[in-house]
């Protein structure tokens, strides 16, 4: 891959978190947390293939993936929506991913995560990553809701 094609990648992985990030402080307004009617589900379609949104747990490995995109489902092998984050995720992704979680629900904002992980097939696969907390309006229990981009080797 050429020096070009490389800026190109490393930029949309900033834009996917970027614009996620953009689209919870719109959602926000005036509140510290947005709730999660005014995330638009399904409204911003085209972004959600990399988006995602978690349904938080005491013990976040088990917290579950109640709505994710299709490029984030295929890249995990993700078979069903409903899978808990250890399930669903690569072994070595489980640990940040889930004190990322953890983290954007004890501080109630963004918590950025990146770093690598090994894939058997795609070999090291470098990945970013950006959690929200979101609370539902009738209080049913938090949320997170997030983006992820990946690119493979260096």
């Amino acid at each position: 891959m050429d020096r070009e094609s490389l800026l190109m990648q490393k930029e949309r992985e900033r834009r996917v978190t970027a614009h996620a990030s953009d689209d919870w402080m719109i959602a926000r307004g005036e509140d510290a947390i947005p709730f999660l009617a005014n995330l638009g589900i399904g409204d911003t379609m085209t972004e959600w293939h990399d988006r995602f949104l978690i349904r938080s747990d005491n013990h976040m490995p088990h917290a579950v993936f109640i709505a994710c995109g299709d490029t984030l489902q295929s890249h995990w092998n993700m078979e069903r929506l409903g899978s808990t984050l250890a399930d669903a995720l690569p072994s070595e992704l489980q640990g940040p991913f889930a004190e990322g979680c953890q983290k954007t629900i004890k501080d109630g904002s963004p918590v950025p995560v990146e770093g690598s992980y090994h894939d058997e097939i795609l070999g090291e696969v470098l990945f970013r990553c950006i959690m929200m907390p979101v609370q539902s309006s009738n209080d049913s229990g938090s949320f997170i809701y997030g983006a992820y981009s990946h690119k493979v080797g260096v």
